[in-house]
């Protein structure tokens, strides 16, 4: 897996309990920032494929229609 560097400004005390996780963990502090942006990624993800579940998809062109644009393009 390919990684890059970057920069954040948190506050202190986030900091600080970054550091106690790595500590208490035994693990990095960029493993911990890894894991809680993969878990928010992952409670976005949830999110939007809970509310596209719920779209109506009434308004798709016919099969006929369906042609017709293809046949212009």
């Amino acid at each position: 897996m390919k990684t890059a560097r970057i920069s954040a400004l948190l506050p202190s005390s986030l900091v600080i309990e970054i550091k106690k996780a790595s500590v208490k963990e035994n693990t990095t502090q960029s493993d911990i920032i890894k894991q809680a942006l993969k878990d928010w990624l992952k409670k976005r993800l949830n999110e939007d494929t809970k509310a596209l579940s719920k779209m109506a998809f009434d308004d798709l062109p016919s099969e006929d229609q369906w042609n017709a644009i293809q046949a212009a393009i």
